[in-house]
């Protein structure tokens, strides 16, 4: 503490008493009559009466991809794998067949003549050559068919008979080959008919069965043709034929999702283009929905299709249950270009593209069209009179350069005339700084004094590490307030570690402070699923039995279902860990250098913290296990030497490196001479190294010797934190390097001349954010510990009179590392208990954790 106010107000006593029945340890968490000198000490001073901007009611939302066997096999409850017999032998085992088995002696053949429509053109023809039982059996998505004791099944199937009348017996079976329900389709009656004829049937599972599968069998010998071979589960959400999984809607009924961003990602976009994701595939009778490829593909055991059931008309009744706002996207004319090098069908000509921007008018009309308008009259075919509420529209998915913007302008044109009403939604591309990034803000600013709206929104994506979501806490807080508005479309720490939660919440306060300019934000992906996914971390695991939220879900939770309509003004002071830290070091890549006269000075102190001419060796210098170092002497000097410009031989993102000093180590000036003496590079010189993958290293030299920047390592990840300058490094000539680490800045310098001048991200170890709920009178307090450490907060309200209790909702766990698994799916979840309060008190924030404080104020 600076002052003696400060220090006299952690003295002071306060005592906060739990609901009754809380436990002692939750007592202990809560409430201290001394003053902890272990734990970090935080004041949060709030202006009750206070006003600060609206947050946005949109803010926090959901993103769905159908990825990690989302859809099928996932939230869309079909049973049956390959139900229309149409998958293809160069992506699953068995091509048409895959997923079915022959049952007794039976002939199976693939047909693709007459078939059940133009979209559905393949079927199985079932040939039984004996009286005994015979047929096919499914086995279903990925380990098999989960069945519920006494839950009911509804089964369908499309028959073309031959010359088979008898009876067509269904069966589900357990792992043990044991039927645990079974009925029979009565065939026996014979018809002039040649043509498809739908037939369906309920039956009930007699027992639990993780591993199940699905048999049709005729009893007796001949001949039938079958197509869309269907199994739901009756107890899908809201009842719902073809209907979506109860118990993963429930998932998402917790969260309270103010908006619902679908289907992509990446699926609109297709690899290539021909694969891309149609909305009008999507829509009418299931059967009749043209299945597609989805780009992530899977494996041959386990091929990944959409079949579309789970499509457009789906997720727009999906929103309107949830009372989430739909965000659709469209494709603007491109595949995917993280995906499109060499390929060729990646763009459309001037002329198609006509078709994709029809495509996205069409949409409009389907949502909001009457019986009069084409595709106003699809969607009330359908089943919902009524319009559904599209305010958004999405146009392309990470998109980038010169050939999107130029395809994005015209989708402008169409819609603003048609549709001015509609939010638009262009991209930033697929990371959250560099070259693609500026160019593509660069050319969006430059349309804002445009008559025309340009876009409403600018969709950002970005997957970083959660050390980089703490360091940028405040990204948002220097955005122009008059430039277009952000959605931040995708987003996640990359891990479902308590650590990566914790923080996402500390970077989504502030999200909320700053929701005058984001809009609207989703963590992504939503749904993974624990047998096979294609992507990690994700928000929900499942399987065909099961599910469970991460910690990331949990924080997700709180966050959504605790948004006020206004920040009130809040002022945190106290403990501060910004600032950097960490050894100093030398290194090479592909280059070999001398380096001397190493020096490391405290920059307030003046004190010599490490100092060597390496006239003799320093065992205390840790290395990379890349490179050759050792002592060098010549002519009477001593030189430490990495000698082999083929280092590294590997891509060890530290390149040849040594280090010394202690993690401690803050606030320097650290000085070196170099030399290069062969190799394609010049110098790497680490600094604040915390480990291999937590570092930052000036690159003197890198790009084969082009270029000088700043980089910085978090998590095994490099990112460039400086502005890149033109270099190049000579051999055989000395140069001066020196690296300024303050607490807010880094400075580098080379032969005196500054190079690099970069502002440090802070990182603190507590975050908030207050919000008033106007509806409850309730002020909400969101508190986030990052630290290893339990911070002690004193929470000052001013300005109003608390009714004396508040409730808190708590997220924590035993340590970083914590994740929720199949084997103990709630390792991290939330507690939510009530404490007694004051207008000043103090909250301990437990290590690693989430708090969310909601206060009642007394109505006069």
């Amino acid at each position: 503490m600076k002052n003696a106010g400060k220090v006299l107000f952690f003295l002071i006593l306060v005592l906060v008493s739990v609901l009754s029945g809380c436990n002692n340890e939750k007592n202990k968490n809560q409430n201290s009559e001394m003053e902890d000198k272990s734990v970090n000490q935080y004041q949060i001073e709030i202006n009750g009466l206070g006003r600060g901007i609206d947050v946005s009611d949109t803010l926090y939302g959901l993103f769905f991809e159908d990825i990690n066997f989302a859809a099928d096999g996932g939230l869309y409850a079909e049973m049956v794998k390959n139900r229309s017999f149409e998958f293809q032998e160069q992506y699953a085992e068995n091509g048409a067949l895959h997923g079915y088995e022959a049952v007794g002696d039976v002939e199976l053949e693939i047909m693709n003549e007459g078939g059940l429509n133009k979209n559905n053109s393949q079927y199985i023809k079932i040939n039984n050559n004996t009286d005994s039982k015979g047929g096919i059996t499914n086995k279903g998505f990925l380990e098999g068919m989960f069945f519920q004791k006494n839950a009911k099944y509804d089964f369908s199937v499309y028959i073309k008979r031959k010359d088979y009348f008898g009876l067509l017996t269904i069966e589900l079976l357990d792992e043990a080959n044991q039927v645990v329900a079974d009925g029979k389709i009565d065939l026996s009656q014979k018809t002039e008919s040649a043509d498809w004829e739908k037939y369906t049937l309920s039956i009930t599972a007699k027992q639990d069965t993780e591993k199940g599968r699905l048999s049709l069998l005729l009893n007796s010998s001949g001949t039938i043709d079958i197509d869309m071979v269907s199994l739901f589960p009756q107890n899908t959400y809201k009842n719902r034929k073809n209907g979506l999984r109860a118990d993963l809607v429930a998932m998402l009924e917790e969260l309270n999702p103010s908006f619902i961003r679908f289907p992509g990602g990446c699926i609109v976009e297709g690899n290539p283009l021909s694969t891309a994701y149609k909305w009008k595939d999507t829509i009418g009778d299931i059967s009749e929905r043209k299945q597609n490829l989805n780009l992530w593909i899977g494996t041959k055991e386990n091929p990944y299709y959409q079949t579309y059931g789970l499509g457009f008309y789906e997720y727009f009744q999906l929103c309107e249950d949830l009372g989430a706002k739909p965000v659709p996207v469209v494709n603007c004319g491109m595949s995917c270009q993280a995906r499109a090098n060499g390929q060729t069908g990646t763009l459309t000509t001037d002329e198609e593209l006509e078709e994709y921007i029809q495509d996205a008018l069409d949409l409009i009309e389907f949502c909001r069209g009457d019986g009069t308008t084409e595709w106003g009259a699809k969607r009330i075919e359908m089943g919902h009179e009524q319009p559904f509420d599209m305010e958004y529209l999405g146009i392309g998915n990470e998109q980038w350069g010169e050939e999107y913007f130029k395809r994005y302008t015209q989708f402008v044109k169409a819609i603003r005339e048609k549709y001015p009403d509609i939010q638009l939604i262009t991209t930033s591309g697929p990371a959250s700084d560099g070259d693609l990034y500026e160019y593509a803000w660069n050319c969006i600013n430059s349309h804002n004094n445009d008559e025309m709206k340009f876009a409403n929104l600018v969709d950002e994506h970005y997957y970083n590490e959660p050390e980089w979501f703490l360091q940028h806490v405040f990204r948002y807080d220097t955005y122009e307030r008059e430039n277009t508005d952000v959605f931040l479309g995708e987003y996640a720490a990359k891990s479902n570690t308590l650590k990566a939660a914790v923080a996402e919440a500390a970077y989504m306060t502030g999200l909320e402070r700053n929701s005058d300019v984001v809009k609207l934000a989703a963590y992504a992906p939503l749904f993974g699923n624990t047998l096979s996914s294609q992507w990690k971390p994700d928000m929900i695991w499942f399987n065909q039995s099961s599910v469970f939220g991460s910690a990331n879900y949990y924080v997700q939770k709180m966050f959504m279902n605790n948004v006020g309509d206004y920040i009130v003004p809040s002022v945190l002071a106290g403990e501060n860990m910004g600032g950097i830290s960490g050894y100093i070091g030398l290194g090479t890549w592909k280059t070999s250098a001398a380096y001397d006269d190493i020096k490391v000075v405290n920059n307030d102190t003046g004190q010599v913290l490490y100092e060597t001419d390496f006239l003799k060796k320093d065992s205390q210098w840790k290395t990379s296990s890349q490179g050759n170092w050792g002592i060098v002497e010549e002519d009477g000097e001593s030189f430490f030497v990495q000698k082999n410009d083929a280092y590294p031989t590997n891509e060890d993102i530290m390149g040849s490196a040594v280090y010394i000093g202690t993690p401690e180590w803050k606030n320097y000036t650290f000085t070196v001479r170099a030399k290069k003496i062969s190799g394609s590079e010049g110098f790497l010189i680490p600094f604040a190294v915390k480990d291999l993958n937590n570092f930052y290293h000036w690159n003197i030299g890198g790009w084969n010797n082009t270029r000088s920047v700043v980089e910085q390592a978090l998590g095994g990840t490099k990112t460039t934190v400086s502005e890149i300058k033109n270099i190049t490094i000579r051999t055989g000539e000395w140069y001066e390097i020196k690296v300024v680490v303050k607490e807010e800045r880094i400075e580098c310098y080379l032969n005196d001349e500054l190079y690099h001048s970069i502002e440090v991200k802070k990182v603190l170890p507590v975050y908030e954010t207050v919000s008033m709920d106007e509806e409850t009178n309730d002020i909400i307090i969101k508190l986030v510990n990052s630290s290893e450490t339990e911070s002690n907060i004193n929470l000052k309200i001013n300005q109003v009179e608390l009714t004396g209790k508040a409730t808190v909702e708590l997220l924590t766990g035993s340590s970083a590392k914590d994740e929720n698994t199949w084997k103990h799916p709630e390792l991290v979840k939330t507690e939510l208990f009530e404490i007694d309060v004051n207008n000043e008190f103090i909250y301990k924030a437990p290590a690693y954790s989430v708090s969310v404080i909601r206060m009642r104020i007394r109505q006069s």
